[in-house]
This record gives structure tokens, sequence and C-alpha cells, in this order.
């Protein structure tokens, strides 16, 4: 018989996936008669299904509920069908990154606000998926994942844009707004881990 998981994952990681939903399907222009019902397709971030769903695992996180990878993977695989699955996650991760806070770049030196960022995403990511999720190599930024909770969750590898989007979110506070993350390899390639480095 195989053992039932205890839920482990923070419910924010939800939430934050249907809230990138709702910011990516919202118009960036809405006339004051428009009736976007009418006149725009539906799009599933903006129906009440998802805003619904967003009120329940907003109060979830509020009093720190942990979901299961089964209930996680559903909206997983329900955004991996959509063309733009890759965006939707990277914004996830930025939301996610926003909600755990995060370094300021204030004036200390690079060096020390890098070592200060990779400490924020090791706990961030441990704290919202319940587990550690991989580590850093040396050199300034260089995140190494095995066995992925989001490769396990989405095969085709788009869902490790969280991770992208996570990392990126933190260094730009910390760095600036012109710092970028680069994924040079994917588990979902065949490659041994996923790695995540800082472009110089």
């Amino acid at each position: 018989m195989t053992a039932v998981q205890k839920p482990r994952i923070s419910a924010q990681v939800a939430l934050s996936l249907l809230e990138a939903l709702q910011s990516i399907d919202r118009p960036g222009e809405v006339l004051d008669d428009e009736v976007l019902s009418r006149t725009m397709p539906r799009r599933l971030g903006l129906s009440t299904v998802i805003e619904r769903q967003v009120q329940l695992y907003r109060e979830y996180t509020r009093q720190g509920q942990k979901l299961g990878t089964d209930e996680l993977g559903e909206f997983m695989r329900l955004v991996g069908k959509r063309p733009d699955s890759r965006k939707v996650f990277l914004v996830m991760g930025a939301h996610l990154a926003e909600a755990a806070g995060g370094v300021r770049g204030g004036f200390l030196p690079r060096r020390v606000r890098l070592a200060l960022v990779r400490r924020s995403v090791t706990r961030g990511l441990a704290r919202l998926f319940g587990r550690q999720v991989g580590g850093f190599l040396s050199g300034p930024f260089t995140l190494e994942v095995s066995a992925s909770p989001l490769v396990q969750l989405d095969t085709s590898g788009d869902a490790c844009e969280v991770v992208t989007g996570f990392c990126q979110h933190h260094l730009q506070k910390a760095l600036g707004e012109d710092a970028e993350v680069v994924k040079g390899s994917c588990e979902t390639r065949g490659d041994r881990s996923c790695r995540w480095t800082l472009k110089s």
C-alpha cells in the first residue's frame, strides 16, 4: 500500500498562480461603457470561478494551510495547456517572491547582497514547498535543483519558470532592475539537474 503524503506546500503557491492568471488575463485598458463578456473572448483569469478560488486560497494562506501535490498539480496542468504558460509561471514566481519579501539593495557591497539573496531564496523556496529545493554552487549566484518538485508537477518544464521569476525578483530588488536570471539546464531535457545563474 502506498503511503499518503502529508500536505506540505504552502497555499501561497496556488494563490500566486491564480493571481498571475488574473493579472495576465486582465486587459490593459477598459473603457467605461465596455462590457468585457461581449467585447473580448472569455479568459480563464477573468472568470468568477477563478475569483472564488482566489478568495478561498487567500483565506487558506492567512490560516497557514498546506496543500498536497495533487491539488496544486491540477492547477499547474490547467495552466500548462495555455500557449503563454511560461509567462504565467514567470509572473507567478515574481508574485511568490513579492509575498516573501526580500533583500533591498541599500549600500551593502554587492557580494554581501548576493549572499543575502542566496539565503533568502533558499529559505523562501523551502518554506513554500515544505522541503529543501536545491542548493547554491560556488560563485555569485548559481542555483542547482535535482528532482525538482516543479518538474514532477509539470513534465514540460514550463513550470520551472516559477523559480526563474522567484530568483529574478529577489535579485532585481537587491541589485537593480537589470538583473537577469538565465536557466542553462533542465531535467526535462535530460540534464542531471535544473540550473539557474545570474547573467553577467
